[in-house]
């Protein structure tokens, strides 16, 4: 382990700490919340201000597709599943047509 991958474990460990106690203040929130890693999007060199994930539920799987945010896609989109802590839709899930 690096020392760039020890202190940002322990600034993990601090952040999850804080979101920890967080939940619990607020234990009403806590199951319809979740931390999500953006390992993958980052790695695929995903642009949050530029694009948008869409997800949809097929033959048990969730499968999601990123779109320019000026796509006319958007406009069908019914429910932000993704929010950045500024509020920002990161994932949307496709309306039922």
């Amino acid at each position: 382990m690096t020392t760039n991958e020890r202190v940002q474990h322990r600034e993990d460990a601090a952040f999850f700490e804080e979101v920890k106690a967080v939940s619990e203040r607020y234990p009403e929130a806590k199951r319809r919340y979740a931390i999500a890693n953006l390992a993958l999007e980052n790695e695929m060199g995903i642009d949050y201000d530029r694009q948008v994930g869409v997800s949809r539920i097929e033959d048990g799987r969730i499968i999601k597709r990123f779109v320019d945010r000026d796509d006319p896609i958007l406009a069908r989109m019914r429910l932000c599943i993704l929010q950045d802590i500024h509020g920002n839709c990161l994932d949307w899930r496709e309306a039922e047509e």
